[in-house]
């Protein structure tokens, strides 16, 4: 019984021994965590506040993917006050300001530490048609819809109406393709209209969208009148191919305009003439 009294005690003795050092190591451990974290945040708010890691000038921002935009027009749209700790710049801000301010499509903004900067890649909007502005309309419009494009602009491939002064430099990269009377209801067909007009082999230099009703085409055959726009477009703009050597056949100087309304029956206008006649 001695034996058995004196071996609990022992027991009790070494399971108070190892909580204590285990307590005591937890302590340490907790104590070792806060210093690291204090170290920490002590060290981020001296990062924040050295002048070494703050952006001074727009002469540490690596600016690529620009091709129309000149990098001066890019670092204004970023609107950085100078100077600017590093670590309160906010790189997903940024790229929503670029793209919802300039014609950028898309915009990746990373920091830098070493050196201290920015790296901001673009992708730029590529203007493919000129926006004309229905001068007959446009002031009414303008009161009525101030969102109706009544003023000349660009058009990229995917319908994004921009100012015609988005670009300073576009010179020989300026748009050939015009259209007149674009609209914001139409954007969501443009993709498509400009995909199948690119695949189409007859030249075609302007859209009149003015009216609704009726889509007119200017073209190396001259004036063609589509009709309300639909499903039959492309079907339209098969039967102009077939009709490409129109030019060969007769003056194109004397039709007043090519009718596809039915590209099953297309039909010429002729100048002077009292009715149609098949090509």
């Amino acid at each position: 019984m001695p034996d058995i009294a004196n071996t609990s005690k022992q027991n009790l003795t070494s399971r108070r021994s190892q909580l204590k050092r285990r307590r005591q190591q937890l302590f340490w451990q907790k104590l070792w965590r806060h210093t690291a974290m204090l170290g920490l945040a002590a060290g981020c708010i001296s990062l924040a506040t050295s002048s070494r890691w703050q952006i001074q000038s727009s002469e540490q921002i690596n600016l690529s993917g620009n091709q129309l935009l000149p990098a001066e027009e890019v670092h204004a749209l970023l609107a950085i006050d100078y100077p600017q700790s590093l670590l309160k710049i906010h790189p997903l801000d940024l790229e929503q300001e670029l793209i919802t301010k300039g014609p950028i499509a898309n915009a990746i903004v990373r920091r830098r530490l070493l050196p201290p900067g920015l790296n901001v890649r673009i992708q730029e909007r590529i203007p493919v048609a000129i926006s004309l502005p229905d001068t007959d309309t446009a002031i009414t419009t303008l009161e009525r819809d101030p969102q109706n494009f009544p003023q000349m602009g660009l058009l990229d491939a995917n319908g994004y109406w921009m100012p015609y002064n988005s670009f300073t430099r576009l010179g020989s990269q300026e748009p050939k393709l015009l259209v007149k009377g674009m609209r914001p209801a139409y954007q969501k067909d443009w993709p498509d209209i400009y995909q199948a007009l690119q695949k189409n082999p007859v030249a075609i230099t302007a859209l009149d969208w003015r009216d609704p009703t009726n889509l007119i085409l200017h073209t190396e055959l001259g004036t063609v009148h589509m009709g309300p726009y639909g499903q039959n477009f492309s079907k339209q703009l098969t039967t102009l191919d077939r009709m490409r050597n129109l030019n060969a056949k007769m003056d194109i100087a004397e039709i007043a305009f090519i009718d596809l309304r039915n590209p099953d029956d297309p039909t010429l206008e002729i100048l002077q003439a009292t009715k149609t006649q098949n090509p």
